[in-house]
């Protein structure tokens, strides 16, 4: 078995020989939605993203070449006609258009997207079909956010669920860790089962060893968003947290960039006041 310095050698090795020089992180993640205005409501009101850039009515044929050109080909390779293959259709521009919006989280980008009819434009209506959005499938693929340290992430999922669901953004629900049989039982679990937390807690019942465990310091929880989307929030801390750092400066050291490692955290006070006004909401209704 490799440990942490061998792997960062090997890895670096790769790199030099690799296009890593050429690049500069991760610029965006893309989701599509089907509900245009409620999915830059969740990510700009809900989790405070910045609308930068906003595009409407992308038709054509360099559009339909530029993102469908291998699914068109591999129909035609198949004895289908592109026309009638099961694909959004942007070529002539009568049929289905592409909107974009791109919304800013300061370290990464996400990048919105909607087809729907073209010349109507309607932020509630997809003129696209809905895939299962989970990770057992080969290319599924996933979103997660990092949560600052002294935010408790169970205390976060709840908050984050009830704002959304005020909102009318229905399918935005987080899997608690502990197995249920109904929905309302999924919304009875204690508190504590809101997250998977690879550490103790003062109140776990049977501790866990954790101290050789590569992933010690590492939270998370699942969610959909607005649309389906899988989404994951995560915080990272103690032992991992330092592998992470580590790799932000490798990173750095082979391609030439100058990222930060994100190591934000929320004032415990800012904390209590923020729990305390959701118990004062949870009273209230």
């Amino acid at each position: 078995m490799m440990n942490g310095t061998e792997l960062r050698s090997q890895s670096s090795n790769s790199s030099n020989s690799g296009l890593g020089r050429y690049l500069q992180g991760v610029q965006h993640f893309g989701v599509t939605v089907n509900d245009m205005a409620q999915a830059v409501e969740f990510y700009t009101e809900v989790l405070g993203g910045k609308l930068v850039v906003s595009e409407n009515e992308l038709v054509g044929d360099k559009a339909q070449n530029t993102l469908f050109q291998t699914e068109e080909l591999q129909a035609i390779a198949s004895g289908i006609d592109p026309e009638r293959a099961d694909l959004p259709h942007l070529r002539s521009g009568k049929e289905q258009a592409l909107d974009v919006k791109f919304i800013s989280f300061g370290n990464v980008v996400v990048e919105l997207l909607q087809i729907r009819e073209a010349g109507k434009p309607n932020p509630h209506q997809s003129s696209v079909g809905t895939l299962a959005s989970h990770i057992g499938h080969v290319n599924a693929m996933h979103l997660s956010f990092n949560v600052k340290e002294g935010m408790d992430l169970n205390r976060f999922a709840q908050m984050l669920e009830e704002e959304c669901q005020h909102r009318g953004m229905t399918k935005v629900v987080f899997n608690r860790v502990i197995r249920v049989k109904s929905e309302a039982e999924r919304k009875a679990i204690a508190l504590k089962y809101n997250s998977f937390k690879f550490w103790n807690e003062p109140e776990d019942e049977a501790p866990i060893d954790w101290s050789d465990d590569p992933m010690e310091g590492w939270s998370l929880f699942y969610c959909k968003g607005p649309s389906g989307e899988q989404l994951e929030f995560n915080q990272v801390t103690r032992k991992i947290k330092e592998k992470f750092r580590q790799g932000v400066q490798d990173y750095n050291q082979d391609n030439g960039t100058a990222f930060i490692f994100p190591d934000a955290q929320i004032p415990q006070t800012t904390t209590n006041n923020n729990n305390s006004q959701l118990e004062t909401k949870k009273v209230a209704e």
